[in-house]
């Protein structure tokens, strides 16, 4: 497709160089009919209105005509293809770049900010696109035009060549110039845009805390602020652009009058005709754009190519080790073991979790508590592979985890996480999203099931309510039993509850609990919790202090043990009689 384009291209460029030729040779076949004797005296008038006038004129613009179709033909030609292929690789490309963010590992969004990602696969990808696009085009078109125009006007006439060329060099590098400074100007600008992005995301999807907060003023002066830079980083580079035009006709019409000014010269020596004058001043005229465009299309090469390694740098970062042909076995039972694991978040210097070890046999319902920080959201992070451990294993019936596909160890898996995200979607399609192709009975069963059905039944349009960004139309106990419903809805295998029953009232989790343990007698359940009422009946308990596994056990168990588990009883206990006496 590429070659085509640049074959269509030369080509339209071949047939726009007749149009000179055709107007030149239209005015000295005018000329010489006014030389002729059979016209005596007769006024210009008179000779343009003759027939034999009118037969050339015609025949010069019926040629014209045709010219410039097939000019404009080919040139059409050519943007359907090198633009409409520049627009498949933008395609492959940002598509390409999406699967590749969904397949690095969370620590590349724990040191990246959400702005500069969203910039990589968006504005770079256009520049990148721009230089196999316009970029190439414009190269290809400045190569062929100027070396097919200036190659005709040496032959007409050297001499006047030159002088017609003489400001265009200078057009040239002017443009460079301008060009690298807006290349400058422009990565500034798209630095300061994903700073601008990134703090309109982030107010955005925090606006209920900065409404509560009564941080609207604070936020918007913040915002303001950084518009403030965005604006005059965007004023530096309109002025200059703003230049350019009147730079570039300044120079065009220095080109023009030389070729007037020479070329009436030549005329009265009798070296060229008044139609060579006309056919070099719309030759300076064509050449303007792909000489000026020279040193465009080399800053759009520069730009591409920061662009570029922006993006390559990207698609050279380390993902997760995910072999798609691994292990085949059964997964519909499950033993879960952590073997010595230890595990260090990028970029700390302290241990999260220090030698793990435990078990999960088949359909246990197993509780992990412990005090905020002490590792207990990091071991289901491990064993959902959103991190890879550092040392140790984690095994499900005995093969380690690593070995399994990806995908497939995750389609086993619900896992409500503490922090809860809902979709700008109706509450169906958000309980939906657990389950492809999940039919409407699903979606009320699992709403039941997490008890937020009635709540649901309470909205004007029920299921088909529209929630706002992050699920903000609902309370944190109903985005928290959303979220529930969507892991219920799979039917998992491994059901982790990563504290997401903190936002409802102990009647709603006691009932929400007593589902699971009935429904998913055949699942793994893995309940964080800091409610030890909620958990005292899991068949074991594991509490978690500084990272490693500092008791375990049922609750009568541990109550006995009078350690960090019944301290932590005892306070919660106290703590529940002085409100209810309050």
């Amino acid at each position: 497709m590429m070659v085509g384009g640049v074959l269509f291209l030369t080509l339209s460029n071949a047939f726009l160089v007749w149009i000179p030729v055709l107007v030149r040779q239209t005015m000295d076949s005018v000329e010489s009919l006014a030389d002729e004797t059979v016209f005596g005296d007769t006024s210009v008038v008179d000779i343009l209105i003759s027939d034999q006038a009118g037969w050339v004129i015609a025949k010069g613009v019926l040629l014209l005509l045709a010219a410039s179709f097939l000019y404009g033909f080919l040139l059409f030609l050519t943007r359907q293809t090198l633009i409409v292929a520049s627009r498949y690789i933008e395609l492959d490309l940002r598509t390409h770049i999406y699967d590749k963010l969904q397949r690095l590992p969370q620590e590349y969004y724990a040191k990246n900010r959400t702005g500069d990602i969203y910039i990589r696969a968006t504005e770079d990808v256009s520049r990148v696109r721009e230089y196999f696009g316009p970029g190439f085009m414009y190269g290809v078109n400045t190569i062929t035009r100027a070396g097919i125009i200036i190659t005709i006007m040496f032959l007409v006439n050297a001499e006047l060549t030159l002088w017609a060329l003489m400001p265009l060099p200078l057009l040239s590098v002017i443009a460079y110039w301008m060009s690298s400074f807006i290349h400058k100007r422009s990565n500034e600008i798209q630095e300061q845009y994903a700073v601008l992005a990134g703090k309109a995301q982030e107010t955005f999807s925090s606006i209920r805390l900065i409404k509560s907060f009564a941080r609207e003023a604070y936020e918007q002066e913040r915002f303001d602020r950084e518009s403030e830079i965005y604006r005059r980083k965007k004023l530096r580079l309109d002025i200059v652009e703003s230049l350019f035009h009147p730079t570039l006709n300044l120079l065009v019409g220095a080109s023009i009058v030389l070729v007037i000014w020479k070329g009436g010269l030549l005329v009265m020596e009798g070296v060229v005709t008044v139609g060579n004058i006309a056919e070099f001043i719309i030759y300076v005229l064509f050449l303007t754009w792909p000489i000026a465009a020279l040193g465009y299309t080399l800053n759009l090469v520069q730009r591409s190519a920061a662009s570029n390694i922006r993006i390559q740098k990207l698609l050279d970062e380390p993902e997760m080790r995910d072999d798609m042909n691994g292990t085949t076995m059964d997964l519909s039972r499950l033993k879960i073991e952590f073997r010595n694991v230890s595990f260090t978040y990028p970029g700390a210097t302290e241990k999260a979790l220090n030698n793990i070890n435990l078990t999960i046999d088949d359909a246990m319902s197993v509780a992990i508590v412990g005090r905020t920080g002490a590792g207990k959201s990091t071991l289901v992070q491990l064993l959902t592979r959103m991190y890879d451990v550092n040392e140790g294993q984690i095994c499900i019936n005995g093969t380690d985890i690593r070995d399994i596909p990806i995908d497939r160890l995750r389609s086993v898996i619900g896992y409500v996480p503490q922090e809860t995200f809902l979709f700008s979607e109706t509450i169906a399609n958000n309980i939906a999203f657990g389950k492809e192709n999940a039919s409407f009975t699903e979606v009320e069963n699992a709403a039941r099931a997490a008890a937020v059905y009635d709540n649901v039944m309470l909205f004007e349009n029920k299921f088909e309510t529209v929630l706002g960004e992050r699920g903000i139309t609902l309370s944190g106990g109903q985005k928290q039993r959303t979220s529930i419903a969507r892991s219920l809805i799979r039917s998992p295998k491994l059901l982790i509850l990563d504290d997401s029953l903190s936002a409802v009232d102990t009647n709603t989790e006691s009932q929400i609990v007593t589902y699971i343990r009935k429904a998913l007698e055949t699942t793994n359940v893995i309940q964080i919790s800091h409610r030890i009422q909620s958990i005292r009946d899991a068949d074991i308990i594991y509490l978690i202090h500084e990272g490693s596994v500092a008791e375990q056990g049922t609750h009568d168990e541990l109550i006995e043990r009078n350690g960090h588990y019944a301290t932590m009883y005892r306070k919660q206990q106290l703590e529940k009689e002085l409100a209810e006496i309050n």
